[in-house]
C-alpha cells in the first residue's frame, strides 16, 4: 500500500505524540507498505526508514486554515500518488481524490460548548459530520468514543475501528536516583510529590484536583502540574493561593518529553482528575514507568486503566482528596497499597503498544482499499 498520512500537526501535544509514535512504527511493521508524511515544518525528525518518505508541503497550510486546508491539502497529499489518505484529526478535506481514513480522537469540542471558543465549537460541529461521512474508515482510541461517534454523527458501528493507543519504549521504571534528582531539580521540585501531566484545559478538572490536595490534613507531599501557562487560566493559577496553599502547588510548565520518565518515577502517585478524555494516554506512561495512578472514572479512563488504579467521581472533592490519602499514606498501609499499584500498573502498561497500534492502523488501510484483512 502507498498511503500519505497529513503530520501537520506532529509538534503538537496530544495528536501529535499520536502521529510521532504511528509514523514511527507503521514502517517496522510491514516493509511492503510507503508511508508519506506530508508536514509544514522540519520542527521534528522521524527515525529514518527505507519505506517512511517525508513531503513538505510547496504551500503553507496551518492546521484549522479551513479554506486552505479545503482547497489545497488533497492536492498536497496527493503529490506522491498514494492509494490512501489517513488525517489524524476531523480537519480535513471533505472531497478527496482517493479513498481517506480519519482519526477522531474525541468529540469534546462537537459536545461540549463550553470546552472552547464559540468559533472552533462553530468549526466542529460543521466539521465532524462531513469528516465522519467523507472518509471510509474511522479510527478511534476508545469504546467510549467510538459510541459518542456512531450515536452524535449517526455514524454506523462497522465502519469505526477502536485502537488503543501504545506506550513508547521510553516509559520504564528509572532506577538511577540521579536521574530522578536532575530531572526534580530543573523544575525545581523539593520532596516528595503527586504528579499531573497534561494541558489546563477546563475538562482536565484541575482547580477541583487542587481543592481536594488542599482537604489533605498533615501533608508532607507537593502537587507538581506540569504544561504550559495560559494567560485565561489565570484564576487557575490562583486557586492554591486562595486556599491557603500556594507553596504546595507547583505550575512547573511544560515538561520535556525526555525528562518525563524520570518524572513520573520520582512521583509518589500520578492524578488524573479528568471529566472527559477521549483515551488517556498519560495514566499508562506513569504505570509503565512503575507509578501508582489514582484516577476519574469518566468517560474513557476505566477502560484504558482497568483494575489497576485507584478510581474516583471526578465531580466529587473528597472522593478525590480520600484516594490521594490513600497512596500518601507513610505508614505500612500505604506502602502496601503502592506495591500493589505499582505491580498491577506495569502489567496493565505492557498490554498496550504502538506495534499492535500500528498493525490495527494497516488493517484499517486494508480494509478502506476493500482488500482482505
Amino acid at each position: 500500500m502507498r498511503v500519505a498520512f497529513d503530520a501537520r500537526m506532529i509538534t503538537y501535544t496530544g495528536i501529535g505524540r499520536y502521529i510521532q509514535n504511528l509514523l514511527s512504527s507503521i514502517p517496522g511493521v510491514d516493509r511492503g507498505n510507503t508511508l508519506t508524511a506530508v508536514t509544514c515544518t522540519d520542527a521534528f525528525a522521524l527515525p529514518a526508514s527505507e519505506n517512511l518518505d517525508i513531503q513538505r508541503t510547496a504551500l503553507d497550510i496551518p492546521v484549522y486554515s479551513f479554506l486552505k486546508e479545503q482547497v489545497f491539502l488533497s492536492r498536497e497529499m496527493n503529490r506522491s500518488r498514494p492509494e490512501l489518505f489517513h488525517y489524524p484529526s476531523f480537519n480535513m478535506p471533505i472531497v478527496n481524490p482517493k479513498p481517506s481514513v480519519v482519526t477522531l480522537h474525541d468529540l469534546v469540542y462537537y459536545i461540549d460548548p463550553h470546552s472552547c471558543s464559540r468559533l472552533r465549537h462553530w468549526y466542529a460541529r460543521v466539521m465532524f459530520p462531513l469528516a465522519a461521512r467523507s472518509a471510509r474508515m474511522i479510527i478511534t482510541g476508545s469504546e467510549h468514543s467510538k459510541a459518542d461517534i456512531v450515536r452524535h454523527l449517526n455514524v454506523r458501528e462497522e465502519k469505526v475501528a477502536v485502537i488503543h493507543h501504545g506506550v513508547a519504549p521510553a516509559y520504564a521504571p528509572v532506577t538511577d536516583g540521579r536521574a530522578i534528582t536532575e530531572a526534580k531539580a530543573r523544575y525545581k521540585i523539593n520532596g516528595d510529590y503527586l504528579l499531573y501531566v497534561g494541558s489546563h484545559h477546563p475538562r482536565k478538572n484541575l482547580a477541583r484536583l487542587i481543592e481536594a490536595f488542599a482537604r489533605i490534613k498533615e501533608n508532607a507531599c507537593l502537587l507538581v502540574i506540569t504544561g504550559a501557562m495560559e494567560r485565561r487560566r489565570s484564576s487557575l493559577y490562583g486557586t492554591p493561593a486562595s486556599l491557603g496553599i500556594q507553596g504546595r502547588v507547583l505550575f512547573v510548565g511544560a515538561a520535556h518529553e525526555a525528562d518525563l520518565p524520570a518524572l513520573y518515577s520520582g512521583a509518589r502517585a500520578f492524578v488524573i482528575p479528568s471529566l472527559y478524555e477521549g483515551f488517556g494516554l498519560t495514566p499508562l506512561e506513569a504505570m509503565a514507568c512503575g507509578t501508582p495512578v489514582i484516577s476519574s472514572n469518566a468517560t474513557s479512563l476505566p477502560e484504558v486503566v482497568g483494575d489497576a488504579a485507584l478510581t474516583f467521581d471526578p465531580l466529587d472533592a473528597e472522593a478525590m482528596s480520600k484516594r490521594m490519602e490513600m497512596v500518601m499514606d507513610a505508614g505500612e498501609e500505604g506502602a502496601n497499597v503502592r506495591a500493589r499499584l505499582r505491580e498491577a500498573g506495569v502489567k496493565r502498561a505492557a498490554l498496550f503498544s504502538w506495534k499492535r497500534s500500528a498493525e490495527q492502523t494497516l488493517d484499517v488501510y486494508r480494509k478502506a482499499l476493500g482488500r482482505d484483512v
